[in-house]
């Protein structure tokens, strides 16, 4: 009977594990293809000329909240309504938001992964372009590493470090130093060029804070109802946060013709929805991994997004990408795995308590 039990207990490890493997990947697909369609949020009305927002950098940085705020309004009606409803799961999501002790951590991932770590990556994408924001926030592990070394102890091997050190230097290639200080500089750049390059970086130190975050409390509920609730938290922030301050600063004529131009313009709530259904989707599925392969790992096999997205902005939309982008994306995912891979008997008795 023992042996049976074992041998019962290693087919469901290997069945996780082999399933887990099999979600990251479509994790990593789906999160590359949704930069064809964050690209294309920037070259259809209202952000093409950006004729409904105020010049300048201001005008960036208002464009890139109004195309969130929608985002993350489709993102609620699509994913909460219908993924939730269909899996019958919908009735656990207003009891997750209301158990407090636990939805203040969804609301913290949501903060750090919208408002920062999302917005930091659209500001990238419409000053320099997809295939560098892409590229660019494949170091979040690295911030998520060192955030759960801070924060809650989680132990950094010799193996980690070399494969921080490996994605550090990978970092140097895609955001190389030289030719941004030269594009910043330059008199012909456009206005704010700088907070392009300052969203890249935003974005990796905000999404490596939610995955550390997300490491941390998705032990305490289930992963979908989870999720949704930090989805859900993030419109909270974009409504209740974001704008009252633009109202302040801009006034209410500027907010209203800025959320009325991009909720009235077809092509762009298409372009939106299909950002969700590929991006917010992969969520989901990065999710599902953390609990059957553990949430370094879930990592690792998700960066794989970055060569699908230089891939498929190449292909789909004819976007080159820098040699030295293109090759710093290599090494930091090396990195990765050299950080978070392990094989055998240690990948199958991986839980999530364990990373």
């Amino acid at each position: 009977m023992d042996s049976d039990l074992k041998n019962i207990i290693k087919n469901e490890s290997k069945n996780r594990v082999k399933w887990g493997f099999i979600i990251g990947l479509l994790c990593a697909i789906l999160w590359g293809f949704a930069y064809i369609a964050f690209a294309m949020q920037w070259l259809v009305p209202p952000f093409n000329d950006l004729s409904a927002f105020p010049e300048g950098a201001t005008g960036m940085m208002v464009a890139t909240a109004t195309m969130l705020t929608v985002q993350a309004s489709i993102a609620i009606v699509i994913l909460s309504i219908f993924y939730l409803g269909g899996t019958g799961k919908l009735a656990d999501l207003p009891r997750t938001i209301l158990t407090y002790k636990i939805s203040k951590w969804y609301a913290l991932a949501a903060a750090f992964g919208g408002p920062i770590a999302v917005y930091g990556t659209t500001l990238a994408i419409g000053y320099i372009g997809a295939a560098f924001a892409a590229s660019a926030a494949i170091l979040t592990a690295v911030v998520g590493a060192f955030v759960a070394k801070l924060w809650y102890g989680e132990n950094i091997t010799k193996r980690a470090w070399m494969g921080i050190g490996i994605m550090i230097f990978g970092g140097i290639f895609i955001l190389n130093p030289v030719q941004t200080i030269a594009e910043i500089t330059n008199p012909t750049a456009p206005d704010g060029l700088w907070l392009g390059y300052l969203g890249a970086i935003v974005s990796f130190i905000g999404w490596g804070i939610e995955g550390a975050v997300a490491g941390r409390v998705i032990d305490l509920t289930d992963s979908d109802t989870g999720l949704h609730a930090r989805f859900f938290a993030e419109l909270l922030i974009w409504i209740v946060v974001i704008w009252p301050i633009f109202l302040m600063l801009l006034g209410p004529d500027i907010v209203v013709t800025a959320l009325k131009a991009a909720f009235s313009s077809p092509s762009f709530l298409i372009w939106t929805t299909l950002a969700v259904l590929t991006a917010n989707l992969s969520y989901v599925f990065m999710w599902k991994t953390y609990p059957l392969i553990g949430v370094g790992r879930g990592m690792s096999v998700s960066t794989l997004y970055v060569l699908f997205a230089i891939i498929a902005l190449y292909v789909f939309m004819g976007s080159p990408t820098a040699w030295w982008v293109v090759l710093g994306a290599a090494i930091a995912v090396v990195g990765i795995f050299v950080m978070y891979w392990d094989s055998g008997d240690s990948l199958l008795e991986s839980t999530r308590s364990s990373e």
